[in-house]
């Protein structure tokens, strides 16, 4: 169910990002490219983030050759690969998460007085924010521990941090230099990144009100069909980064199946969720 969602949502955002640019041009043929980066149909992945830093795993340590999905393309050296891929599997996922169901649903965290919101549109990005969990979280500290040392050097803080209060800057500032992300620890915030549109980043006020109509389009439909709406983790990906912190599609690296539960799940209502999704965390 997850995963149609996002699927759903970044196929309005894509609709209303080419309806916009050709709006801007008055529907003649010099209409600018859609300003909608995230593609999930064909060049992304919809994934929850457990875990997303730069990691010292390529052959050289060479400029990317690109930005965006580009940056992505540089040559791996194998070895690093190899032992990176056995830091992850050294870990007892079976221990660590014995007992625990480990669920996803959408949440509304971002929601006003007015309105109910399951999204979240954050400068140049469009979020669909999960329910953090005890389960997610243990994944993800899990994981920031095993790989800390794989940490590519001298480590970059994201410049959005700088706009922090304090101490929430300080705090952030902190993870970043100590294990390469600030979103981990109590900083973790599970989301599913659904669009990207670089322009959105500075834009004036009421400029890019096509995102906000397409989010709310999406979100009035999403509300009739919440109660039975929850999947759940069935294991854990390694992927490469692309634009606005996708995962590039048939960029999996290793995967990690979780322990399955003899038990059924239940919906909010009380009644069995049937032909769950299969749906995955991605943590590069």
């Amino acid at each position: 169910c997850l995963k149609y969602q996002a699927l759903h949502v970044n196929n309005l955002l894509r609709k209303a990002s080419r309806a916009a640019a050709q709006q801007s041009s008055d529907g003649g043929d010099d209409a600018p490219p859609p300003s909608e980066n995230v593609d999930l149909f064909s060049r992304h992945t919809p994934h929850v983030t457990l875990y997303l830093a730069d990691f010292d795993l390529e052959a050289k340590a060479i400029p990317a050759t690109g930005d965006g999905d580009d940056a992505a393309a540089n040559e791996l050296n194998q070895t690093k690969v190899d032992e990176f891929l056995g830091a992850i599997s050294a870990l007892n996922f079976t221990e660590m998460i014995a007992g625990w169901n480990c669920p996803l649903s959408l949440s509304n965290e971002y929601s006003t007085p007015s309105s109910t919101s399951y999204y979240k549109i954050n400068g140049a990005y469009t979020m669909l924010p999960i329910e953090d969990t005890p389960c997610l979280q243990t994944l993800s500290t899990a994981l920031l521990h095993s790989l800390q040392s794989y940490l590519k050097q001298p480590i970059e803080v994201p410049s959005w941090v700088a706009s922090l209060p304090e101490p929430d800057r300080s705090s952030a500032i902190y993870r970043s230099r100590t294990y390469g992300s600030p979103n981990v620890l109590e900083g973790f915030d599970p989301h599913v990144t659904v669009g990207f549109d670089p322009s959105g980043a500075d834009a004036p006020e009421g400029q890019q009100q096509w995102r906000e109509d397409a989010m709310r389009q999406w979100n009035d439909a999403y509300e009739q069909v919440r109660e039975t709406c929850m999947d759940e983790v069935q294991g854990i990906a390694l992927g490469k980064n692309g634009v606005g912190g996708t995962v590039l599609a048939d960029s999996r690296m290793g995967y990690w199946e979780l322990p399955s539960k003899p038990k059924a799940h239940l919906s909010r209502n009380g009644l069995r969720s049937a032909d769950r999704n299969r749906y995955y965390a991605a943590e590069e």
